[in-house]
C-alpha cells in the first residue's frame, strides 16, 4: 500500500524468447473513468527487465504483455498496487490548544461544538467516516452514534459539527476516515486519518 501520489515503479521481467523482446506496460486506474493507459513501450534491457513509474492516486492495476513472437506464446501478467486517500483534518471553534500529559488536546468551552473540516481526495459520491470517542475510567469508548458517515462535496471538503457535551471535564477523540466501499466506491483502499484529542471545559 502506498502514500496518495507515490511515484511508484513497477518491473517486468521477461525471460527467454526467439526475436521479440518488447513488452508493453500498461496502467489502469481503478474506477469507470479511466481507461487502460500504455505507460511504456519498448525492449527489455539485457537483464530482461523494462520499469515504468505510476502515480499512485487510486488504486491501479499494471499489466504487462509480451506479444509473442515465432516460437513463444504471448503473455500478459498483472500486478495492482494500492494507493491511500489523502487526507487532513482540521479542528477549529476551540479556544486554545495545550497538553494534558504527553497529548495536545484541543480545548473547548463545554457550550461549544467543535467543527470537523476534512480535505479528502476526491471520487464522486465519497463518503468520509467520522470515529468519535469518549474518555471514561482509563479507557476510549465509543461515542453513541458512532460512526457516521458524511458525502465530501466535490472540492473534497467536509465540515461536520460534533455537537456541545454542556458538561465541563469531558475528554474525546475524533478522526475521519476512508473505508474502502463503505465509503462509496472501491477506487482507494481504506485509509484512517489521525485522532485528534478534544478537551471540554467550563
Amino acid at each position: 500500500m502506498y502514500a496518495y501520489g507515490a511515484d511508484v515503479k513497477f518491473t517486468a521481467h521477461l525471460g527467454t524468447t526467439y526475436t521479440n523482446r518488447t513488452v508493453e506496460i500498461w496502467a489502469n486506474p481503478y474506477g469507470g473513468d479511466r481507461p487502460d493507459k500504455l505507460i511504456r513501450t519498448g525492449k527489455v534491457d539485457s537483464h530482461g527487465n523494462i520499469s515504468a513509474t505510476v502515480d499512485m492516486t487510486r488504486d491501479t492495476d499494471v499489466t504487462a504483455v509480451f506479444k509473442g513472437d515465432a516460437r513463444y506464446k504471448p503473455k500478459t501478467v498483472k500486478s495492482t498496487g494500492y494507493a491511500h486517500v489523502k487526507n487532513s483534518t482540521v479542528v477549529s471553534k476551540n479556544y486554545k490548544t495545550a497538553k494534558i500529559g504527553s497529548t495536545t488536546y484541543y480545548w473547548f468551552h463545554k457550550k461549544t461544538s467543535p467543527l470537523v473540516t476534512t480535505t479528502m481526495s476526491y471520487y464522486p459520491g465519497r463518503k468520509e467516516r467520522i470515529d468519535l470517542q469518549v474518555y471514561y475510567n482509563g479507557k476510549w469508548y465509543t461515542a453513541e452514534g458512532s460512526p457516521q458517515y458524511f458525502k465530501l462535496a466535490s472540492n473534497g471538503t467536509c465540515a461536520v459539527s460534533l455537537g456541545a457535551p454542556g458538561t465541563s471535564g469531558i475528554k474525546a477523540r475524533v478522526r475521519s476516515s476512508y473505508i474502502n466501499n463503505s465509503s462509496g466506491d472501491n477506487v482507494n483502499t481504506t485509509t484512517y486519518g489521525s485522532w485528534k484529542y478534544l478537551y471540554f471545559t467550563s
